[in-house]
């Protein structure tokens, strides 16, 4: 299978609409050339998967976090609370404080460019490089946000033995980025993204791996069952 799997027909919306099967990998694809492209994906992201309403207007219009005004204009995806410099990065979300103390930021020497790098520490005091465009960051942690966040009985996690990984991961199409860091954990990397209409899939771990899900419907939910039948899911 190609590293970013098929592309589908994008699914046509009307503005302010919820999108109903929602292809994560395709939408995001046929955006990713510019920092505008990432940010009309991520308010696309958020309607479909009903991320909040509207973001932070006075956040949005500071011009200290010029390359994060679209994040803010979305709710959902950053937290209200962040945006401090530290260590010469200009913070802009926090995890869970109840799972980790991982922090994102941006560099402040960078801080000026359109679309700038993002470092993440993790807790022990240092910056390491996470993506090259904060507007990337900014999708993988609205992924992360309907992961951790989604209504839960659209969602379900089960472990793949390294034998079953590729097989089961065929019928979904490979999100266009980059592996990551496992922030909660390295050792768990990379944290690789996939999607099918309506479906987003989260692996994390190398061999064998676990795997997240988060469905827009039922039927996409048992559509990802149906999709990996020897799976032995949480609930």
């Amino acid at each position: 299978m190609p590293l970013f799997g098929r592309r589908p027909g994008l699914i046509s919306y009307s503005e302010g609409a919820v999108v109903a099967g929602f292809d994560t990998a395709a939408e995001l694809r046929a955006r990713l050339g510019d920092p505008a492209g990432a940010w009309e994906f991520l308010r696309r992201f958020a309607r479909a998967w009903e991320l909040g309403e509207s973001g932070d207007p006075a956040r949005s219009e500071t011009q200290l976090d010029g390359a994060l005004r679209e994040a803010y204009a979305v709710g959902g995806v950053l937290d209200p609370g962040a945006l401090e410099v530290q260590d010469n990065v200009l913070v802009f979300h926090y995890a869970d404080p109840m799972i980790t103390e991982t922090m994102w930021g941006i560099p402040l020497d960078v801080a000026g460019q359109p679309d700038p790098p993002v470092v993440i520490n993790t807790g022990d005091g240092t910056w390491q490089p996470y993506l090259e465009r904060v507007s990337l960051a900014c999708v993988d942690l609205a992924l992360t946000a309907v992961i951790q966040d989604h209504d839960e009985r659209l969602g379900n996690a089960c472990e793949l033995p390294a034998e079953m990984v590729e097989s089961a991961m065929a019928a979904f199409n490979r999100v266009p980025l980059p592996d990551l860091p496992m922030w909660i954990g390295v050792e768990e990397s990379p944290v690789r993204w996939w999607s099918g209409p309506g479906q987003l899939l989260r692996t994390h771990g190398d061999g064998g791996v676990w795997l997240w899900v988060s469905a827009q419907t039922r039927d996409d939910l048992e559509a990802v069952y149906a999709a990996i039948p020897c799976a032995e899911w949480n609930t």
